[in-house]
């Protein structure tokens, strides 16, 4: 872990380069005789351990923070005397090293990642035989879903432009929360191949592509592969977050992701999945369902078993649809398909 303290260089136009080891920097603040506002510093930059780069930045008489290169003003009272902060960065200062790009490492990518598999990844092509259920045209979407819970229903959900191109994609719409607008393909299916690509594109009608983002891929209707953006502390580091049992690419409540793929908002995630369904002896359940899921190319479950429904229909013997969520965000899909699997 590395911090970095700097006060700003008027020549260059960018902070002065400073590397500290952590310790060293706790060790040396503490020797200061501080007040009040130099107490809210410290706790803040005790508070801001886990960052990857920290920029402290005294102009005039305030202080800014610059950290992940997003800047914020750690206290509420921002008038800090320029000589304290002067004293501050001076011993800190003993230790001078040249800031590199080596700092502040880039994310891992899926693509990056020992175990890629383009084939499976956004774009995905569509074996020979496969049910093509989204091609970017409203004939598609008309002639192979439906709403649910309320098959009668018009369908809500929209087709528009792409965040990363003119493409037409089919977005989330209709309802302000889960399980009410949900979009669930007409045909019903057992054992199969399918691919999903999804974008998080944030809140509703707004370009900045920020905000939480939530919606589902639904195995026959039952097991559910979370859609969801990181929330809270995790936003700050989402390449490297602890995905939960409702995080994006799990069986929500049942079973984590393997491994890390993400990719931000306004990216273009995907879904591969090879799904076995249960195999039951008359109304006796023999062998729960299997998957097999790939997410941006990464196989993060591998033949694992899937036991709990979520939000649709409960575990039967009947086939059942792909089913995608509706939460209230803004989230899109493309290049939906399925290839039924015949036993042999």
């Amino acid at each position: 872990m590395v911090l970095v303290l700097s006060p700003y260089c008027p020549p260059l136009g960018r902070p002065a380069p400073f590397l500290f080891p952590p310790l060293g920097i706790l060790n040396s603040v503490t020797k200061f005789k501080i007040n009040q506002t130099d107490t809210n510093f410290l706790e803040f930059l005790a508070n801001s351990w886990e960052c990857k780069s920290f920029y402290f930045l005294p102009t005039c008489c305030s202080c800014s923070c610059y950290i992940n290169n997003t800047r914020i003003k750690p206290l509420k009272d921002s008038q800090v005397k320029l000589t304290n902060i002067s004293k501050q960065i001076a011993i800190l200062g003993l230790i001078p090293l040249i800031h590199s790009a080596a700092a502040q490492p880039k994310a891992t990518q899926p693509q990056d990642k020992p175990g890629y598999d383009k084939a499976k990844d956004t774009g995905a092509k569509a074996p020979e035989g496969a049910d093509i259920l989204f091609d970017g045209t409203q004939k598609s979407i008309d002639s192979n879903w439906e709403m649910w819970p309320k098959k009668d229903m018009k369908i809500t959900w929209s087709l528009v432009k792409s965040p990363t191109d003119d493409t037409k994609v089919l977005m989330t719409n209709g309802g302000k929360s889960w399980g009410t607008h949900d979009l669930v393909t007409k045909k019903k299916y057992q054992d199969y191949e399918c691919h999903v690509d999804f974008v998080l594109c944030g809140k509703r009608n707004d370009d900045s592509l920020e905000g939480y983002s939530n919606s589902g891929v639904y195995m026959q209707n039952r097991y559910e592969i979370q859609i969801e953006s990181p929330k809270g502390n995790d936003t700050k580091d989402p390449y490297n977050w602890k995905i939960g049992p409702h995080g994006i690419a799990a069986f929500c409540m049942e079973r984590v992701p393997d491994k890390n793929a993400w990719r931000a908002n306004g990216e273009w995630h995907s879904f591969h999945v090879i799904f076995k369904a249960a195999r039951w002896d008359s109304d006796k359940m023999t062998e729960p369902a299997r998957a097999t899921v790939w997410w941006n190319g990464i196989k993060v479950h591998d033949n694992v078993q899937i036991k709990k429904a979520n939000g649709g229909i409960k575990v039967t013997p009947e086939p059942g649809g792909l089913k995608l969520q509706e939460h209230g965000q803004d989230v899109r899909f493309r290049n939906v398909w399925v290839r039924e699997i015949k036993d042999k």
